[in-house]
């Protein structure tokens, strides 16, 4: 990224609530995983669901695909277009609202250890926010074509946005699985 001055188009504001979404979603997700043992992470709380790696996995391999593109080749856009942080920050946290995982994020075992994959995360997250931290760019002034097809072409600032919202979506998931009754179960068999 650049260091241009900030325009009209990405304020000082969009800049604090761009960060807050980065480090709340950061936050939650840590929160989510912290305490979870390596025999309880593996569980399925369903058959068709995925277990505490694998989101952690997913969200892990999601931001470091998410950062490649921010920090990769993108292309000029009209800072004045379209926004639409108001609905990432809506359907960010929709547990409601399904989506199925882009094919390079999809959890294949690439981490041995819950451990791991959140060491994974947090080394692309402090990359991400430092990244942020530097740039005085105007990132509604550049986009990039994410690989989820429900999500398309965004401005870097929405993609960065997203980042913070996809970490905060899935320690909701995580949160959903720790309460499951499978899991529970597991708790009260102390394994």
């Amino acid at each position: 990224m650049s260091t241009s001055p900030l325009t009209a188009s990405c304020t000082e504001v969009d800049k604090a609530k761009l960060l807050e979404a980065l480090r709340k979603g950061g936050d939650a997700f840590l929160s989510s995983v912290a305490g979870v043992g390596e025999a309880r992470c593996r569980l399925r709380p369903q058959e068709n669901r995925w277990s505490v790696i694998e989101c952690a996995e997913h969200v892990a391999v999601a931001e470091e695909v998410m950062l490649g593109l921010v920090t990769g080749e993108r292309t000029a856009r009209d800072p004045e277009g379209p926004k639409r942080d108001d609905r990432i920050l809506r359907s960010g946290t929709d547990r409601s609202l399904r989506f199925d995982a882009s094919d390079q994020s999809q959890p294949r075992g690439r981490f041995s250890t819950l451990a791991e994959a959140v060491a994974h995360f947090q080394a692309m997250r402090e990359r991400t926010l430092r990244l942020f931290e530097q740039t005085g760019e105007d990132l509604r002034a550049t986009e990039v074509k994410h690989p989820h097809h429900a999500v398309g072409v965004i401005s870097t600032y929405e993609c960065l946005l997203l980042m913070g919202m996809h970490a905060q979506r899935h320690a909701l998931q995580i949160e959903e699985i720790k309460n499951s009754p499978a899991y529970r179960q597991m708790c009260a068999l102390r394994v």
